[in-house]
């Protein structure tokens, strides 16, 4: 081969691979392929060590580099003799293998966002290289590993060739992210990089989630970004909110409570052990723990209850452009934003600017001057009825929550999300029973 010819490339479904013959150098049988090895430091890992196996009711194993392998043909040859060849009664300590980790396991497919299952895998071999490529999620893949594929191919094609059977479902490898689990750590050995998972929306990624059992879903969940992990559990059920926590470090569950909205915080909190939750807060920055704990101190079916302590304020006599950089400053942090809620120096509520008003604003003037004509309001122990009707009635996507005393103090802030995740349960509820009773 010339300097400038490619090397010769080859696929190969590593069912067609497994249980091939291995003989030495002299001809000698070992035994057949059992298991692949690969290393997980490339986007397309690379073949490093063969699992040999020898022997059916009392397996052996042996595990040989990959640059031992002279040829595969019908065989697999090494360049080795019988006699350098270890054989063990324990399968060798390996991180990563296909057989083990990959075939008929769950793995992530980030382009396609969901969980999937691996009935083959495609495998490309580069001169004396071999590297994954591809896995097959097809029912064709399962096929070829029972070994069937000799007649039921000839029988699609004669009788049901309008299927799409033939037609191999490959998926690139630089979109898998397997699931196999660190005994050791509880964690994924990443296979694809953060900004690959960080561009799956985390609804999405939350409910992939679901699809895992515990100990799956915990190791993906403590895998990913410190920074994309809270997004990702504000969209779980508080189920599995729950059944995270419990199996969370309280230090690393305290971070993560404090990253999320508080009302979500709240939620989570009264469907623990009281003990548990008083362990938390107390490992919580002070501000959080104290509105957290304030918000633990209402009803779930009150207006103190289903508020959250997350919103923008301003004092009153600040200027439009003081309540816009207020504005930048916080936004990050914030779920939704709709109002900026103008206080006074003993946090009383005195109005409330929509977004829209003060965009449009004069940045010199009063921030005062773009607000409604006087603020609109629920108090903490108003139920959820009155919170929704007040909110219908001024066509109000948030509502300013304040003390139950006449002086007015702000508290919390009540969107329509917040109301929606309370009454779309009992209108549903409410249907069912309906549709049931009709005869």
């Amino acid at each position: 081969m010339t300097s400038t010819e490619l090397p010769p490339t080859e696929f190969h479904f590593f069912a067609d691979f497994l249980n091939k013959q291995v003989i030495d150098r002299e001809g000698r049988v070992l035994g057949r392929v059992h298991d692949l090895s690969l290393g997980l430091n490339e986007s397309y890992p690379k073949a490093s060590v063969l699992v040999i196996r020898s022997g059916r009711l009392r397996s052996s194993f042996a595990a040989v580099s990959w640059e031992a392998i002279d040829r595969i043909l019908l065989t697999v040859q090494l360049s080795l003799p019988l006699e350098q060849v270890n054989f063990e009664p324990e399968y060798p300590n390996l991180d990563f293998t296909i057989a083990r980790d990959v075939l008929d396991k769950q793995v992530v497919d980030t382009s396609g966002q969901k969980v999937i299952r691996v009935n083959d895998v495609h495998l490309l071999k580069v001169g004396s290289e071999m590297r994954i490529s591809h896995v097959d999620v097809g029912i064709r893949g399962i096929v070829r590993r029972l070994g069937w594929q000799w007649w039921v191919d000839p029988f699609v094609q004669t009788f049901l060739a309008r299927t799409d059977y033939m037609k191999d479902r490959l998926i690139n490898w630089r979109f898998i992210q397997p699931l196999a689990i660190n005994p050791e750590k509880g964690r994924l050995k990443l296979t694809i990089n953060q900004k690959q998972l960080s561009m799956i929306p985390h609804a999405d990624f939350g409910a992939m989630m679901q699809e895992l059992d515990v100990h799956k879903r915990l190791a993906l969940f403590n895998s990913i970004s410190a920074d994309f992990r809270p997004k990702v559990f504000s969209d779980m059920p508080i189920p599995m909110q729950r059944e995270l926590l419990e199996n969370t470090d309280l230090k690393d569950a305290a971070e993560l409570l404090s990253k999320i909205p508080a009302d979500q915080s709240t939620d989570l909190l009264e469907e623990i052990p009281k003990s548990v939750a008083d362990s938390l807060l107390a490992l919580m920055e002070t501000t959080q723990a104290r509105r957290l704990s304030a918000l633990l101190g209402y009803t779930s079916d009150s207006a103190g209850g289903l508020m959250t302590t997350e919103l923008v304020t301003c004092p009153s006599t600040a200027s439009v452009a003081d309540a816009v950089q207020r504005l930048r400053q916080t936004l990050d942090s914030l779920e939704i934003v709709t109002h900026v809620y103008l206080i006074d120096g003993e946090n009383r509520l005195t109005g409330q600017v929509p977004l829209k008003r003060l965009l449009l604003a004069n940045p010199s003037d009063p921030v005062a001057s773009s607000a409604y004509p006087r603020p609109v309001y629920v108090r903490a122990k108003d139920s959820l009825r009155e919170v929704a009707y007040v909110m219908e009635k001024y066509k109000l996507s948030s509502i300013p929550v304040v003390n139950n005393g006449k002086d007015r103090v702000l508290q919390g802030v009540i969107t329509i999300d917040d109301i929606l995740v309370r009454v779309i349960p009992l209108a549903w509820r409410r249907r069912t029973r309906t549709v049931g009773s009709q005869p």
